[in-house]
Order: C-alpha cells, then sequence, then structure tokens
C-alpha cells in the first residue's frame, strides 16, 4: 500500500471548464496567456487545461492545481492534473541572514523557511525559491507538468535540464540552450510544459554554465499507480529522497578556467542540501543541522535517490546496520533480485531501493562518502535514519522532535573507519562483463517480461559509432597564442586540459538548431565529425567546432564509448543520452597493451551479455570505465536535436559533448509559433547594419 501525509480533496483552488467557458475561482492560481515567454503574464491561459495526446484524440480536460497539491497517492483510472509551480532564479548565500544567528549557535535559527545551512559555512549560491536543492516535484504519470521560471540571476540566462524526461511530444523543453532553446534572459519567466510520461524518479537541474553546481537541481517523482513493485514497501513517502551533491568553498566559476596556485576538490558532501564541513587541519566540523529520515520498527520504505554530483568523484552509500532492495535505476523499473550493503553511483545515475526497519529501535548513520579520484580528499558526510519511538519524541528546547534529531548527539564515524564487509552494488572498478565474477552492477539488474524491447536486443544496428574520449592537456604555448582556443580549464600549475570526444571538442551553435533549423544553410560549413572535419583539422590535431552526429529516424543506434585515457587512474566518466533511454550490451576495461588501436580491438571484440540479463535494464546515463568502454543500444524514434555528454559540469563545459541529429528538420515536432528565438547579432561590416548575422559559422581554431 502507498501511502502519504494527506490527502488531496477538491477545493476552491481548481479551474473548471463549463458549458465552454472557463472560470478561475479567487482562490485558483494565476492563469498565463499561452506564451512560452511572458515577462508579465495575464490573468488566462486556457491551454493549461487542455492536453492532446495526438491528433486523434479529443483534448483531456484537466484541473489546474498548485504543484504541491499534486503530491497525492496514484489511482488507476484517475483523471490526470496539471500541476502548476512557480519558481525564481536567484543569487543567494548559505549561512546568510535568512538564517540570522544559526552561524552564532542558535539552531533554532537554522531551521528558519529561508535559511540555507548547506555544510555549515557562508558562500554565495544560486537557488531557486531559496531552497537547495530546489523544490521537488511529486506527480502522477500522465499529470502536466507547468514550471514558471522567473530568472533573477544578476547578469546571467538559464535554462532546466528534465533529466530522464524523454520530452517525445514537446522536445522543445529539454532545456538545453542553444540546442532546443535560448537561454532565459535576466527578468523574465519562461513556462515549461510537458506530460510526465516516464514514471519513477527522475532529476532537474540548470544546464547553463555551471548553475547546477552552485545549487540550481533537484528531483521529480512520477508515481506510477500500476507499479509492479509496490507490493514490496508499505510507503513511498516524499520526504524520503536522497540527493546527493558535491559542495566547494567557493563558487565554483573560481575553477573554471581556474587558478594555478589551487586545484578544483570537492569540499563536502550534500545529502538534501545539509551537511557539516570538516576540517583536517583542526580536526573541527560545523555544527549544521543533518538531513533526518524517520521510520517505524518492521515497516517498509521506498527511498529514492539521485546522484548530483558535478565534480570527479562517484558516491558511496551505506546505511548503518541496513541492507537496501534495489527496485529502479534511472527511473526504469527492475525486479527485486538484488539486496546490497552499499550503494554506487555516479552523477546523473538515480536508483530506488526498499529499506525494511527491522533493527532495535534508534538512530543509525546514512554515510556517503566520495571515492574513485576523490579518494584522496578524504571527504564524507552524514544523515540520520531514526526510528520514531516515545524516547525520540523529546524535543530540545526551542526544536522540534525532527529538528533535535539533525543535531545527533552520538560521535559521527571517523573517516578511517572502514564501511562494514557486505555486497557492494555498482562499484566504479568492478569488471562487469567477467565470467562468474561475484560483482553485482547496473548492468546485472533485470527488468520486467513487460519492458522487454526483442526487437532492440537481437537487432542488428543500423549504425555504429564509436566515440573516443580524452582529457587533453593543452600546450600553452598554442593555448595563449594569437591563434587562441575556445576553452580549457586550469587544474594546477601549468596543467591545462580540454575535453573532447573524436578529438572534436564541442563548440554550440549560435543558434538553437531544434527551433530555428532554417538557419542551418550549410551541413558541411555548420557541423563536423569524425570524418568530416575542418581543413585546419588534420587527425593529430584538437578541432573546435559543432560536432554533430545525424541518423535516420527509428534506426537501432549503437554506440561503444571508450576512453583513451593514456594512464590508468580512478576516474571515470558518466555520459548521458538526452531525449532517449538505452540498454547496456558490453562493458570493459582494455588490456594494457592495447594502447592506440582501441577502435580496431573494438570491431573485433564479440559483443557479451549477461546470460541471466534476459531483460536489461534501460538507463540513461552509465559510467565508462577508465581506459575502457561500454556499448549502448537504442532506437531513435524520437526526432530532434539532442545532446550527448560527460555529466561533469567541467568537462561538458569544456568540449566533450556533441549533438545527435535524429531525422530530418521536417520530420521533427514544430514549437510553438511564438516560441522564443535568438541568435547571434553580428551584421557584416561592410554593410554596416545587416541584421541577419553570420549564425552558425564554425569556429576557427585548433591546436
Amino acid at each position: 500500500m502507498i501511502l502519504r501525509r494527506a490527502e488531496v480533496g477538491p477545493g476552491p483552488q481548481l479551474l473548471l471548464i463549463s458549458l465552454g467557458v472557463l472560470v478561475c475561482f479567487p482562490a485558483a492560481v494565476d492563469c498565463f496567456v499561452g506564451l512560452p515567454l511572458s515577462t508579465k503574464p495575464a490573468r488566462l491561459w486556457p491551454q493549461l487545461l487542455l492536453l492532446a495526446d495526438n491528433a486523434t484524440v479529443p483534448p483531456i480536460v484537466r484541473r489546474v492545481v498548485p504543484g504541491d497539491q499534486c503530491d497525492r497517492h496514484c489511482v488507476p483510472g484517475d483523471r490526470p492534473l496539471t500541476c502548476h509551480f512557480r519558481w525564481k532564479l536567484e543569487n543567494y548565500a548559505t549561512m546568510g541572514s535568512a538564517c540570522w544567528n544559526c552561524r552564532l549557535g542558535n539552531r533554532a535559527h537554522c531551521f528558519h523557511p529561508q535559511c540555507i545551512t548547506a555544510n555549515g559555512l557562508e558562500r554565495g549560491v544560486f537557488a531557486i525559491n531559496r531552497r537547495v536543492p530546489g523544490p521537488p516535484i511529486h506527480v502522477c504519470k500522465h499529470d502536466s507538468i507547468v514550471v514558471d521560471v522567473e530568472n533573477q540571476l544578476e547578469g546571467l540566462g538559464s535554462t532546466i535540464h528534465w533529466h530522464g524526461f524523454h520530452q517525445k511530444a514537446t522536445p522543445w523543453m529539454d532545456g538545453v540552450p542553444m540546442v532546443t532553446q535560448c537561454p532565459i534572459p535576466q527578468d523574465t519567466t519562461f513556462r515549461y510544459q510537458f506530460t510526465a510520461v516516464e514514471s519513477g524518479t527522475q532529476f532537474y537541474h540548470s544546464h547553463a554554465g555551471f548553475q547546477k553546481a552552485n545549487g540550481h537541481y533537484g528531483m521529480v517523482v512520477v508515481r506510477d499507480p500500476s507499479d509492479l513493485n509496490q507490493a514490496h514497501y508499505d510507503y513511498d513517502l516524499s520526504e524520503h529522497r536522497i540527493i546527493i551533491a558535491d559542495w566547494t568553498l567557493d563558487m565554483v566559476e573560481k575553477w573554471v578556467p581556474g587558478i594555478q596556485t589551487d586545484s578544483m576538490r570537492v569540499d563536502s558532501i550534500l545529502i538534501n542540501g545539509r551537511g557539516r564541513y570538516f576540517n583536517e587541519t583542526t580536526g573541527t566540523r560545523t555544527d549544521a543541522p543533518l538531513t533526518v529520515y524517520q521510520v517505524e520498527y518492521g515497516k517498509r520504505y521506498r527511498f529514492r535517490l539521485i546522484s548530483s554530483g558535478s565534480q570527479y568523484c562517484p558516491f558511496q552509500m551505506q546505511i548503518q546496520n541496513h541492507s537496501m532492495l534495489i527496485i529502479s535505476t534511472d527511473g526504469g523499473t527492475v525486479q527485486p533480485q538484488h539486496t546490497v550493503d552499499t550503494l554506487v553511483s555516479i552523477s546523473g545515475e538515480r536508483y530506488d531501493f526498499v529499506l525494511t526497519a527491522n533493527q532495535p529501535p534508534g538512530n543509525y548513520w546514512v554515510r556517503v562518502r566520495g571515492i574513485g579520484f576523490c579518494d584522496q580528499m578524504r571527504v564524507e558526510d552524514f544523515a540520520i535514519l531514526s526510528y520514531r519511538t516515545p524516547e525520540t519524541a523529546i524535543p530540545a528546547a526551542g526544536l522540534t522532535v525532527e529538528q533535535t534529531l539533525a543535531y545527533p548527539a552520538e560521535p559521527m564515524p571517523t573517516y578511517d573507519e572502514p564501511y562494514p564487509d557486505g555486497i557492494v552494488f555498482n562499484h566504479q572498478t568492478a569488471p562487469c562483463y567477467t565470467p562468474n565474477d561475484t560483482y553485482i552492477c547496473a548492468a546485472d539488474l533485470e527488468a520486467y517480461e513487460v519492458f522487454r524491447d526483442t526487437g532492440l536486443i537481437d537487432a542488428v544496428p543500423d549504425r555504429t559509432f564509436f566515440l573516443g574520449f580524452h582529457v587533453i592537456e593543452a600546450n600553452n604555448s598554442l593555448l595563449f597564442s594569437d591563434r587562441g582556443t575556445s576553452h580549457y580549464a586550469t587544474v594546477r600549475e601549468g596543467f591545462n586540459t580540454i575535453g573532447a570526444t573524436n578529438m572534436i571538442s564541442f563548440v554550440p551553435p549560435s543558434f538553437p538548431l531544434l527551433i530555428q533549423p532554417e538557419l542551418i544553410v550549410d551541413e558541411n560549413a555548420q557541423f563536423c565529425n569524425v570524418s568530416h572535419r575542418p581543413a585546419y583539422c588534420t587527425d593529430d590535431h584538437l578541432c573546435f567546432c559543432t560536432h554533430r552526429m545525424k541518423v535516420k529516424r527509428n534506426d537501432v543506434i549503437e554506440i561503444v564509448l571508450y576512453d583513451t585515457a593514456e594512464v590508468r587512474q580512478k576516474f571515470y566518466h558518466p555520459f548521458h543520452l538526452h531525449g532517449h533511454r538505452f540498454i547496456v550490451t558490453d562493458s570493459g576495461s582494455f588490456p594494457s597493451d592495447i594502447l592506440t588501436d582501441q577502435i580496431a580491438y573494438l570491431r573485433n571484440l564479440r559483443t557479451v551479455r549477461r546470460p541471466n540479463a534476459h531483460c536489461p535494464p534501460y538507463k540513461d546515463t552509465q559510467s565508462i570505465p577508465n581506459r575502457g568502454y561500454v556499448r549502448i543500444r537504442f532506437r531513435a524514434d524520437n526526432p530532434g536535436f539532442w545532446l550527448v555528454h560527460c555529466h561533469f559540469e567541467w568537462h561538458l563545459a569544456d568540449g566533450m559533448g556533441l549533438v545527435l541529429q535524429i531525422g530530418e528538420p521536417d520530420e521533427m515536432l514544430k514549437p510553438p509559433a511564438n516560441f522564443p528565438r535568438c541568435g547571434s547579432f553580428e551584421p557584416p561590416v561592410d554593410t554596416g547594419g545587416d541584421a541577419q548575422g553570420t549564425n552558425g559559422t564554425v569556429a576557427r581554431n585548433a591546436l
């Protein structure tokens, strides 16, 4: 049985259609005229109430309610709602004035509604409605999600990407600047509206600059009333969300392009926006509140985890004395076959698990640490799993019970106190396709038979692409020559890096490809790929251009992602595919003697699927082993322009990504006629006033 905190019944907040007349009750949410970009919203937008899933089906009449009222028990056959949210993006501060005297030790002040404590230190932040993470969205499958995003970030454009939503009916809502939309300018409001077709635990975050790393991220839960795993848990509570993010002491723009005297690092880990900074030099921690999860003995709870990392750390999580039954990955339901003690995730991944509260009542540590490349940083943070008992119901002076629990009296485990032995899921060093190995990887999960796509699994791919990605060390004499380059990051001293796939460092186009395809006037000049490079780019030179792969609609596509790094290290790249989900058909590491001929090795490698992988799970984000490879497969059934990229903020900014074009522009859905448009403003000098500009030219720099 799925339970929630409160029922939402009909009330004065509803918008109704009666005899063809739209009636807005006095207490209703504001209605908006149907402009996707509106700085002065009007009082009426009938389109909020109607959604036609296709041209042959009559429009569905929906009730419009404030978004938080959509967090409800989902019942088969219930009419879907339109869930209307209002967000404001703004520059803000952690442990700032909204926290009153929290930083001075007044714990009650740390819980003021607009106080963001983060790791207990002051820091600039980008907030959504003065929250980090941003406001959660909980809806039922087939609800319509409407989010009015008001951008009040000083001097910055922004977008929101809906990670996990394929946007088949609304590809212009994917939220990628200069691919599917224009950035939202300061002091304007943009309306995102799409149907929650993809059930499960999804994710939203800014796709502009480094705003995600500074706080612009959050959770979207789409509950499915027909969830095949609902018999395995008693409660699906909205507060049982685990959003893990890395955190720095400074705004992350300090590190891009960066400084030579200090290197980027993870200073803290936040769990639902809370943590405590540990100063190794002094051996002290800040006194900030921690996240608390409350349970009752004997009950089974569904927890939803999002890995919102921006830097290089996979996250290792363990809940003291408790195990986790994995039931979903990246929003896709899987059979409950694997109970694990430790769960490892990397940026962009989501996992749902069932926790059975079967331990003696008390408080238990939720431990999360950065591993892999971040082992040397020794960073770990905590939350609390607390059993509701009469003893825990005694609040401290001036605090509620939950607020008291957020300041545990028990000493925290030290970093050197090892995680107890047990079953580890999805460890980044696991040889996931070695016969008879004992590791459990994401590819070992099994979807239900009803989700099996036999045609995809058994097909001979129509197209196969090999994408070798690399972080390239840039030569200073070229990087800072008169020719210049497009982008780079200073890691330390004179070590500067650029991200690339197939020796192409991605340069975004100067106009949104999806909504202004008429500006694609010369594909050969405006795009590049491994077989078509600008004349100045030879095989051994790095290109800066708009990397595009083009495929036919409905083709079965196989992509082999492989790491061309020259040295072995604890570094793993997570790649995310927009607009689709995929299955993993192979994964492994290169033999030590394979240094240059990776493609030849991969072409001759026999693809191996797990013998028990009759129904492979679907994912949209996958980690690639260091000096290894992953083979993914999907059906290109969503025409449009879709980003494929490393999910580390710095690597995407430095060019480790590309655009996948599916179909021709005339096969793609057209955005609303009044959808915002943009582009470069660079008239030819000799005309003195040509307003058409020079959109879409390929960057002409190379190393």
